[in-house]
């Protein structure tokens, strides 16, 4: 009876460390193999009883190894998930998410703060689903190219700009009668500032945001924006 569980304690202790090699030299799994090789020792010397216990401390001790492995893993995990929400959390801050997915920006955040907080806890299995889930409130998040804030007028032949076709340009107002709102942000700066009629070539006009949009640069027309009435719907 005493050979076969010495059999299986010895089993045992070499499956724990095969568990999980990267962790395997840990205090716990040093301590089962010394104990292992001192219940070999005295087993072979006819010490059964003293085989027996050094047996049992080397069961214990691999039992509280592979407790460690199995944190070590899930710390592993967790750090990674982690890792994975942090980065995705990154390139929606650097793609405007804060002006175009505040609301998905905001939960996201909250749920690393909690990612963060479990994870100081030691509670990993938390920190992971905290993780997963500030990645899936980012899942809406895409790059998109920020509507112009600045417009430069071209020769009026063949570009035809105007207050009203600038305002009627999908990435300006999608509307020409919106012209006027252009008028005003623009009276000062014309050359007869009671003639909306005349723009000047090369005239830079602003387009002021009307709805809270986000605007930066300057109007290029090989770059394909999303419209107006789309971002702001």
């Amino acid at each position: 009876m005493k050979k076969v569980l010495l059999a299986f304690t010895f089993c045992m202790v070499v499956y724990a460390g095969f568990a999980a090699t990267t962790y395997d030299n840990n205090q716990y799994q040093q301590k089962s193999r010394a104990y292992s090789q001192l219940a070999e020792k005295v087993y072979a010397e006819g010490d059964y009883d003293a085989a027996a216990e050094y047996a049992r401390d080397a069961e214990e001790n691999a039992e509280l190894s592979a407790a460690f492995i199995e944190s070590m893993l899930a710390r592993s995990s967790a750090e990674k998930k982690l890792l994975q929400a942090r980065t995705r959390l990154a390139w929606a801050k650097e793609h405007n998410a804060e002006h175009y997915f505040p609301s998905a920006l905001k939960e996201a955040v909250t749920y690393i703060d909690q990612a963060d907080s479990s994870f100081a806890s030691d509670n990993y299995p938390e920190t992971e689903s905290f993780a997963e889930k500030a990645i899936a409130s980012l899942a809406t998040v895409r790059d998109i190219i920020p509507l112009p804030a600045k417009y430069v007028v071209h020769p009026w032949d063949p570009s035809r700009d105007c207050f009203w076709n600038i305002a009627k340009n999908p990435a300006v107002y999608d509307d020409p009668f919106m012209w006027e709102k252009l008028y005003e942000a623009n009276r000062k700066n014309l050359k007869r500032p009671s003639n909306p009629n005349l723009l000047i070539p090369n005239m830079t006009v602003i387009i002021p945001s009307i709805r809270g949009e986000f605007r930066e640069g300057t109007y290029d027309p090989a770059i394909k924006y999303e419209s107006f009435k789309k971002l702001t719907e």
